[in-house]
């Protein structure tokens, strides 16, 4: 399965100018998992999907759904999605980090923020993801891969608990 989502993730390497229409159409499918279980569903006729794909996708895109649907595989899009970026990030050697926070930071902490990424990673660049989490109360965690940096209220909270359990 990873190595059918990581071909067609790289075909869609070799199309030029379309890693925003790829993250339009993974928002699309996101916030409507409807829309993949009918373009997979065996039921539904080929002409039928295709005029979705037509309706919905931008034209440069379109003909690459209408193989991944003609081929079953409708189903592992989001996968297919990721794994571009994945793809695309190593060959830009650029870094994927999300950022959590509860107030939004200005320009300056965030490129500050970008800079220490790129010093702990050794990477020229970082793509920072930016998802608002108000249940932290204050402070952020950062997620670098496997790395979680919780520099959070949240979290302060969470260790001295602990601590004093401990005690």
């Amino acid at each position: 399965m990873k190595q059918v989502v990581t071909s067609y993730a790289k075909v869609l390497l070799t199309m030029e100018n379309v890693s925003e229409m790829v993250a339009e159409a993974q928002k699309t499918f996101q916030n409507c998992p409807e829309l993949v279980d009918a373009l997979s569903n065996p039921t539904i006729s080929e002409k039928e999907k295709f005029a979705v794909i037509d309706r919905l996708f931008p034209k440069e895109i379109r003909s690459y759904l209408k193989v991944v649907c003609r081929n079953d595989e409708m189903d592992s899009i989001i996968d297919i999605f990721s794994e571009y970026h994945t793809l695309q990030r190593l060959q830009k050697q650029c870094v994927h980090a999300v950022l959590e926070y509860v107030t939004p930071l200005t320009e300056t902490q965030l490129s500050a923020m970008k800079k220490m990424i790129c010093v702990k990673t050794g990477k020229p660049e970082v793509e920072l993801e930016l998802q608002e989490n108000p249940d932290l109360h204050g402070g952020f965690v950062l997620h670098i891969g496997d790395e979680v940096y919780d520099r959070s209220l949240r979290g302060i909270i969470r260790n001295m608990r602990k601590s004093l359990i401990r005690r």
